[in-house]
């Protein structure tokens, strides 16, 4: 063991400075290799397959049960079917409402009307939400309102603050539901 330790000092004091110098830098280079890369690398390999496995999949959806590729929708199907349908109406104000308390916000009494969209199969819902709070949880609101629930588009927006200091404002939201009608 003394003998092993002995001809590894000799060895590294025969290299000198620069040999030193690359031998560690060869090291940290096989390091990085297999610390970094190579699990890097395992990762691209198992993303290759499960878009392989994907791909597959959707080729199997496509050609459906007696192997003939669908229809394709039309964009106005395709429409309908992104939106929730009439029936599911409290689910979606319900997410709204979640929306406002994720940011504090005080919901006064909301107005709510229905009316059928001429020549198509939607149903339209207007909403119109009294809301008490700062600019900025008024505008997460919104903004979250809109990402959670599809097929909401804001219509109105009106703010009022009591006097220019306040921290707090009165707005009106209105917002638009979009449907899908029977």
């Amino acid at each position: 063991m003394g003998n092993a330790k002995l001809l590894a000092t000799e060895f590294l004091l025969s290299l000198g400075r620069p040999g030193l110098v690359g031998s560690l830098l060869l090291l940290a280079g096989l390091g990085y290799g297999l610390g970094v890369l190579l699990p890097e690398h395992q990762s691209i390999n198992a993303l290759e397959e499960r878009a392989e496995r994907a791909e597959r999949r959707a080729a199997m959806m496509r050609m459906g049960s007696d192997g003939k590729p669908e229809v394709a929708l039309s964009p106005a199907e395709t429409l309908y079917a992104s939106l929730p349908r009439h029936d599911e109406l409290a689910p979606q104000v319900e997410r709204i409402y979640a929306a406002a308390a994720a940011e504090h916000l005080a919901l006064l009494q909301g107005e709510y009307a229905r009316t059928e969209v001429q020549g198509t199969r939607l149903v339209r819902y207007r909403i119109t939400l009294p809301v008490r709070g700062t600019y900025a949880q008024v505008r997460r609101f919104v903004a979250a309102a809109t990402v959670a629930v599809p097929g909401l588009a804001i219509d109105d927006l009106n703010l009022q603050r009591k006097a220019v200091a306040d921290a707090q404002l009165e707005a009106r939201v209105q917002f638009s539901l979009f449907l899908a009608g029977r």
